[in-house]
């Protein structure tokens, strides 16, 4: 009979311990938030991707919940958020660093691609050469880099493309940059 008691006791405790543990865990994530919960640590590369989770999932900046624009546009409300750079920061530091001689006209990190104005030579007036960059990958590999250029000839007064095909010189600049954007992340990790 003791023993009855007992174990109806330790059950009933059993039932009130389960729903006390929950209700604290969802009273602590409603006060700490979900990456500073102190009842579930997290490393510094989950806290930082936590973050970046919240503040995807929060307010934008022009006051529209996350969850709207997925009502608006018919998509599903996706909870996974991987928060990744766009392009190598070396390639593209790497990019910059050889550019920067030349005036530009496009530098866009987000999209990984870099366009100079027109270089012209102050010996030879009549040609004139621009050189494209872009960046592929957020990975620091040899084919995350392309580099293109483009030359025009001046005749009668307006510019025309010379057709030319500068295979090796877009070649050698690519490699330079990848020599470049290597020995900045070998610099970085001593």
């Amino acid at each position: 009979m003791f023993r009855s008691f007992l174990c109806i006791l330790g059950f009933i405790y059993l039932i009130s311990c389960t729903g006390t543990y929950e209700e604290n865990q969802k009273r602590l994530k409603e006060l700490h938030g979900e990456c500073n919960n102190p009842s579930q640590p997290l490393t510094k590369t989950q806290k930082k991707r936590c973050m970046a989770k919240e503040m995807a999932e929060g307010e934008s900046l022009f006051g529209i919940a996350e969850g709207n624009f997925s009502d608006i546009f018919g998509r599903s409300k996706e909870k996974n958020v991987i928060y990744q750079s766009p392009v190598n920061s070396y390639l593209w530091r790497a990019s910059l660093e050889i550019t920067s001689s030349y005036p530009l006209k496009i530098a866009d990190s987000q999209g990984g691609y870099i366009e100079t104005d027109w270089i012209i030579d102050k010996n030879n007036q009549t040609q004139r050469c621009i050189i494209k960059i872009n960046i592929f990958s957020a990975e620091l590999i040899s084919t995350a880099v392309a580099s293109r250029f483009i030359c025009e000839n001046k005749s009668n007064d307006l510019w025309v493309s010379d057709n030319n095909n500068y295979i090796e010189e877009e070649k050698q600049l690519t490699l330079k940059i990848l020599k470049l954007g290597n020995d900045l992340a070998n610099t970085a990790i001593q």
